[in-house]
């Protein structure tokens, strides 16, 4: 101690030295430490090279600008197939542009004009409304609206159906016999079915709504795809030519609306089907005779192709005598058949917005 007292600097240069040989002790042990977590890093690195070296196609810079090209002509086939889905032409243009009514007063003088409109049509193309389709699926509504909630989707499956039924009319059936449509989900309904599948379970299946106007679509045929593709499905039965069937079917083909065509049944129609509500007995009996190929021969009534009566010859210097004349037989008949054809108007489903991290804040929804 006294020698440190008399030799104040030399103390005081043995403490710096000692302190920056411990320093220089810290800083040897942080480099070792690095340089072995830099060995650790470059032995993984150089396994993960050895993987993606193994991978098809090769992760190079060509490979990558081919991926990049792909995913641009993906995207731009996207962006067209989503503008198909959306429709073109006048009747696309009417469901966009169309306002929602906002109250079941409206909503019903809504479904009233549009049975009006749709019954004078069919008298302009003489088809005959059955008894059963005279509402063309929305006798639900017959003396008052849809509920508040059912509004939007009922006026949605109403603009679709008016669609539909004026190009069935178009095509000049004989008789339409029904028009059904699936029940229609309120946003309520969406919401859960959302939600349910977001959580991977299946989707709840949607009940209350009972009557002549809704059925329930195959699930073998549907192109509803939850989360993906939404669907809106119509049946109607009418009896007819195979022409007016055709007719209809290459109208939904123009695609003016996302309209699929799931499903057709045919069948021959019976004398019941194929005969007007109020027939004569003589009337009856000849849509008896087109109904059956049997009874074909004996009707008089022209189908096709007929063989003319030959005129009765008399000779010139003969007393005259009566001629039986000859009937007409139908060559080929026509008999009528009756359709049942299951369609569905196809929605995207926009997808779902992302969640947002912990602590961020989550942006309004309009």
């Amino acid at each position: 101690m006294s020698f440190i007292r008399k030799n104040p600097l030399f103390a005081f240069a043995l403490i710096v030295c000692g302190v920056l040989a411990l320093a220089e002790l810290a800083f040897i042990y942080e480099r070792f430490a690095a340089s072995r977590a830099a060995v650790k890093r470059l032995a993984q690195r150089e396994t993960d090279l050895q993987s993606m070296a193994q991978l098809t196609p090769p992760p190079t810079r060509d490979v990558a600008a081919a991926i990049e090209a792909d995913l641009a002509k993906a995207q731009k086939a996207l962006l067209s197939m989503q503008g198909e889905l959306k429709g073109r032409g006048p009747a696309a243009e009417r469901i966009r542009s169309a306002k929602v009514p906002t109250v079941r007063t409206d909503a019903y003088f809504d479904l009233a004009t549009f049975v009006e409109k749709s019954r004078e049509f069919a008298r302009k193309n003489d088809v005959e409304i059955r008894p059963e389709a005279a509402r063309f699926g929305f006798a639900s509504y017959t003396n008052e609206g849809p509920m508040q909630d059912h509004i939007e989707p009922v006026f949605r499956q109403r603009q679709i159906a008016q669609y539909l039924v004026e190009a069935l009319l178009e095509a000049r059936p004989r008789s339409l016999f029904t028009v059904k449509r699936e029940r229609t989900l309120t946003k309520a309904d969406r919401e859960a079915q959302a939600a349910a599948i977001a959580n991977g379970q299946p989707a709840p299946e949607i009940t209350g709504e009972e009557g002549p106007d809704y059925f329930s679509i195959d699930p073998r045929v549907t192109a509803r795809a939850p989360g993906f593709i939404d669907t809106t499905a119509f049946q109607f039965v009418f009896t007819g030519q195979t022409a007016a069937l055709r007719t209809f079917l290459n109208r939904l083909a123009s695609f003016e609306l996302p309209v699929l065509v799931r499903e057709v049944e045919v069948e021959t129609a019976t004398v019941e089907e194929s005969a007007p509500v109020a027939l004569t007995e003589d009337a009856a009996a000849a849509a008896a005779a087109l109904a059956d190929p049997a009874a074909a021969a004996a009707t008089p009534n022209s189908v096709v192709l007929t063989v003319a009566p030959k005129p009765a010859v008399v000779a010139a210097k003969s007393a005259p005598r009566a001629v039986k004349p000859t009937t007409a037989v139908p060559i080929v008949s026509k008999p009528l058949s009756k359709f049942t054809v299951t369609v569905e108007f196809i929605e995207l489903v926009p997808p779902a917005a992302p969640a947002p991290a912990d602590g961020a804040a989550v942006p309004p929804t309009s």
